[in-house]
């Protein structure tokens, strides 16, 4: 059986916000969410629980909401946290002082991807790094473990997943594509011979 690993996005984050927020109180919001553990009561589905405890190795983010969303996939056993596994850093967005609702900035921000996107522009170097040592941290773990579940957030998944894919990993399942608690599945191709 080939390696596995599985990027998990962790469950829904305490820090709730209303109101309108300029470029300042964004990133203020930015940092409470990323301060923030998980909202209570917040629960994980049975069968990613299964997973979890299948899992050769269990890792997460160093993020509070990460940390807490492994601790509940895998109550009182070993997880090993990094930075690696951090959300990416979004540049500033072209918005000035305006204020505008929360769900705004986010619109934003997919609008700003997807047109990078459009364009083929390369995530910032930065980023890619980020991703590359994520991915060779993670497939170094399969290897030795044969699976590992990684709880991380949503866009690092993306570009993590793409690392993945560039030194033949394949994704072999995706449930919930950004959804908090969704998983994507990928297996080492260059052990199955493809």
């Amino acid at each position: 059986m080939s390696a596995r690993i599985i990027l998990v996005r962790h469950g829904r984050s305490a820090h709730v916000h209303t109101g309108w927020i300029d470029a300042a109180g964004f990133q203020r919001w930015r940092d409470a969410y990323d301060a923030a553990g998980l909202l209570p009561g917040e629960r994980p589905p049975p069968a990613l629980r299964a997973l979890a405890m299948q899992a050769g190795a269990v890792v997460a983010s160093d993020l509070p909401r990460a940390r807490a969303s492994a601790e509940l996939l895998l109550p009182g056993g070993e997880i090993a946290t990094s930075a690696l596994l951090r959300e990416l850093e979004q540049p500033a967005l072209p918005l000035g002082n305006a204020r505008v609702p929360l769900a705004v900035w986010a619109l934003a921000i997919g609008l700003r991807k997807a047109y990078g996107a459009l364009r083929a522009e390369p995530p910032p170097a930065a980023q890619q790094r980020q991703a590359a040592e994520a991915a060779e941290w993670l497939i170094g773990l399969a290897v030795q473990r044969g699976s590992v579940l990684a709880v991380t957030h949503g866009w690092l998944r993306e570009l993590l997943s793409q690392a993945l894919a560039e030194r033949r990993w394949r994704r072999e399942h995706m449930s919930g594509r950004y959804a908090h608690w969704s998983a994507w599945t990928l297996t080492d191709g260059r052990r199955s011979g493809s």
